[in-house]
């Protein structure tokens, strides 16, 4: 199962990695099915840990000592370290998106400040024509 784990945590490093970066800050844009996905597969990996454990020893669920209980210890260190990690990506995306309309907002804004002055020059353009052509000569 930690095998497992650890190449899907790399799979997440990679998808992080390679993730489009948000220009002058450290968060980057990530495909929040991807992630979503990862997540869920993560959980499958140490959900079917469990249960192949028990499969393995020939014990069924309602008997009540495991392989998997048998070293709580090891084996809650290993989910509480999982647990963290996927908390720490759903903050992660959070923040990223989080970040990512935070800059779109922005780009927004600048083109709607942009937008309006050209449309401003425009129309004072369009104004001056109108006072300087005769009346007779508009279309």
């Amino acid at each position: 199962m930690s095998m497992e784990i650890l190449g899907l945590l790399d799979t997440l490093e990679s998808i992080i990695l390679d993730s489009t970066k948000v220009p002058f800050s450290k968060k980057v844009i990530v495909d929040e099915d991807k992630l979503l996905s990862l997540i869920d597969k993560i959980r499958l990996v140490m959900q079917g840990g469990v249960d192949f454990a028990r499969k393995a020893i020939g014990r069924d669920e309602n008997q009540e000592v495991t392989a998997a209980e048998a070293a709580p210890a090891e084996k809650n260190k290993e989910d509480n370290k999982a647990v963290e990690v996927i908390e720490q990506a759903y903050q992660m995306a959070k923040e990223i998106r989080e970040g990512a309309d935070k800059y779109a907002d922005e780009v927004l804004s600048n083109l709607e400040a942009t937008s309006t002055r050209i449309l401003r020059t425009v129309r004072a353009g369009r104004e001056r024509l109108t006072q300087t052509t005769p009346a007779g000569s508009q279309k």
